[in-house]
């Protein structure tokens, strides 16, 4: 009876180890689309490429380095991102930091959901977003 019981909890404890999804760099490319997380980026990173025009971002020595001193205050929250950026003189400067800001947001919590993704490399790491972007966006 021993060696029944022990028998049937390797067999369990042997599915449920190959149900595990090893998440890497084929994972990713096959099937980052199946994360809502992932998708809502997608979709702010679109809302983004499609208002870029209607945006002109500061683009002086001083506004960079600025941002370079103050990275990490300027990058805090959208408000603060919008007042840095009405400070060197941009027109709707909310609504950009806004628009920048979801995007961001929604990847932050796709890569909190799957810190596996951090640990590929950048180049992989664009490569996956840039695949589904540019399918989805070759679709519509």
């Amino acid at each position: 009876m021993k060696k029944l019981l022990l028998l049937v909890f390797v067999i369990l404890n042997l599915s449920v180890y190959a149900q595990k999804v090893e998440k890497d760099l084929k994972y990713y490319y096959y099937n980052a689309n199946l994360d809502a997380d992932f998708n809502e980026y997608l979709k702010a990173r679109t809302k983004v490429d499609t208002k870029k025009y209607d945006f002109k971002v500061p683009s002086s020595p001083e506004f960079f380095a600025d941002l370079k001193i103050n990275e990490a205050k300027v990058f805090r929250n959208e408000r603060t991102y919008a007042e840095f950026l009405s400070k060197y003189g941009m027109k709707n400067a909310g609504e950009y930091a806004q628009l920048w800001f979801s995007q961001m947001i929604s990847l932050k919590s796709f890569i909190k959901k799957n810190p596996e993704f951090y640990n590929l490399t950048t180049e992989q790491r664009q490569s996956v977003i840039d695949k589904w972007y540019f399918s989805g966006v070759a679709a519509n």
